[in-house]
């Protein structure tokens, strides 16, 4: 027995125009939910990489200084020696290009954009513009480098270095040769009797001051920074100028004059560019 099957119109036919219609305008909304949904997302990951990056900068600049007594003026002056005395960079390893700039890595941001460096005085300021491009808005990201904290640092290391020596003469010598309570008289006898290397880097501290005698009348039994004084023991004020005159290659000495190493530094991370 034959069966006839009716086909109806609608069984054949495909997508009525509205139909259409409103499938691309559910597209269109879905699309445009996701859109500043995923902006955002990239977003934040790239000032996450920027901030992370920024604080490797900063730590890098505060090693530059410890060798060189100043502050670099650009990302380059970490990565290639600019011909200052005591660099012993470089202090970004790791360093990559650029896909999009060609330039190192270190030196622009996540958005491959170049960051603002500018030094005034003891703190180094290093800038990125951010998401929006426009450097000088709330959108910026930023991280400053003080070294009050460097020269604070080298300062009690060497006075320590110091004070023993002038403890070790006074014991063999104070009655017979007292020491000078001017500062460079009493340090060429240290030198004579062997106690100190002679280098003129321990005739000042970490500002470029001359140390000072902490008694009025002698002899000299220890010695002191009045910049010390002058910064307290936990500020991180600017003091002098970074890249003016005060002492290089300064460091962190030992008994034989030799400066420590610097310490290791860490890997650069992942920027996550987009």
């Amino acid at each position: 027995m034959k069966l006839n099957v009716r086909k109806t119109g609608r069984a054949c036919a495909g997508f009525s125009l509205i139909e259409l219609i409103v499938a691309v305008a559910i597209m269109a909304v879905l699309v445009g939910a996701a859109v500043p949904i995923t902006s955002k997302v990239l977003s934040h990951k790239a000032r996450v990489a920027t901030r992370g990056e920024l604080q490797t900068l900063a730590d890098a600049a505060l090693e530059h200084f410890r060798d060189t007594g100043t502050l670099p003026t650009s990302i380059g002056n970490l990565i290639v020696d600019s011909g200052s005395a005591g660099w012993s960079g470089p202090y970004l390893p790791g360093v990559v290009t650029d896909h999009v700039t060609g330039s190192s890595g270190y030196e622009v941001d996540a958005w491959s954009r170049g960051y603002v460096v500018s030094v005034a005085g003891d703190v180094l300021t290093i800038r990125s513009a951010g998401d929006d491009a426009s450097s000088g808005t709330a959108d910026d990201l930023i991280i400053q480098a003080d070294v009050t904290s460097v020269r604070r640092e080298q300062t009690l290391s060497e006075l320590k270095i110091l004070n023993q020596s002038i403890a070790h003469y006074n014991s063999l010598y104070q009655l017979s040769a007292p020491l000078s309570t001017t500062w460079a008289t009493a340090f060429n006898s240290l030198v004579a009797q062997g106690l100190l290397p002679n280098d003129s880097d321990y005739l000042t501290d970490g500002w470029g001051q001359p140390y000072q005698s902490a008694g009025g009348a002698g002899p000299l039994v220890e010695l002191v920074s009045s910049s010390l004084k002058t910064v307290g023991s936990g500020s991180n004020g600017s003091n002098g100028n970074a890249n003016g005159g005060n002492k290089g290659n300064k460091g962190n000495k030992g008994n034989n004059g030799n400066k420590g190493n610097s310490g290791n530094k860490g890997n650069k991370g992942n920027k996550g560019k987009n």
